[in-house]
C-alpha cells in the first residue's frame, strides 16, 4: 500500500512542479513583454525630447511630456488664430503664401512680430527679430515681456497689457 501512496504523492508533487514551472514561464514572459514595451516607451520620449523646441538640457520623461503639451497647447491655439485673421487675398501677391506675404512685409517695415498674453507671456515671436534684436523666436518664447524691459516701464508697460 505504501507503494500506491508514494506514486500519489509523487504524481502530485511532479503536477506541483510543473504548475512552478508554468508559473515561472508565465512571469518571465511577463517580464519580457513588459521590459520591451518600457524600452520602447523610453525610446520615444527620448526622441520626443529632442523634438522639443530651445531642448538644450536633459529632462526627466514627466517634463518632456508636460513640455509637449505645451507645446501642442500653443500651436493649436495659434494656429486657430491664424485661421481667424488670414490675410486678404487682394493685398498680396496670389503667388505668395501668407506666410511669405507676413516676413516680406515685416522685413520691408524692419520691425518683428510679437504675440503676447495679458499676464505679459511671449507665445509667439517672428523669425525677423533675430536680425533686430540677436535673440532667437525660441529664446523668447514661454518668456515674460517685462524681463526685457527697464524697470521703471514695468507698471506702464503692464497697465497696458491689462486693459481690455
Amino acid at each position: 500500500m505504501t507503494s500506491s501512496i508514494d506514486r500519489d504523492d509523487s504524481s502530485i508533487f511532479d503536477g506541483l512542479m510543473e504548475e512552478d514551472e508554468k508559473d515561472k514561464a508565465k512571469r518571465v514572459s511577463r517580464n519580457k513583454s513588459e521590459k520591451k514595451r518600457r524600452d520602447q516607451f523610453n525610446v520615444l520620449i527620448k526622441e520626443l525630447g529632442t523634438m522639443l523646441p530651445g531642448n538644450t538640457r536633459k529632462m526627466d520623461k514627466s517634463t518632456i511630456l508636460q513640455k509637449s503639451i505645451d507645446f501642442l497647447r500653443k500651436h493649436k491655439e495659434i494656429a486657430a488664430q491664424s485661421e481667424s485673421s488670414e490675410i486678404r487675398q487682394d493685398w498680396k501677391p496670389p503667388f505668395l503664401s501668407n506666410e511669405e506675404f507676413t516676413q516680406l512685409m515685416l522685413e520691408a517695415l524692419d520691425g518683428f512680430f510679437l504675440a503676447i498674453m495679458t499676464d505679459g507671456n511671449i507665445i509667439y515671436v517672428s523669425e525677423s527679430v533675430t536680425s533686430l534684436l540677436e535673440h532667437l523666436p525660441s529664446d523668447l518664447v514661454d518668456q515674460n515681456l517685462l524681463n526685457f524691459l527697464p524697470l521703471g516701464e514695468h507698471s506702464e508697460v503692464y497697465k497696458a497689457l491689462s486693459t481690455q
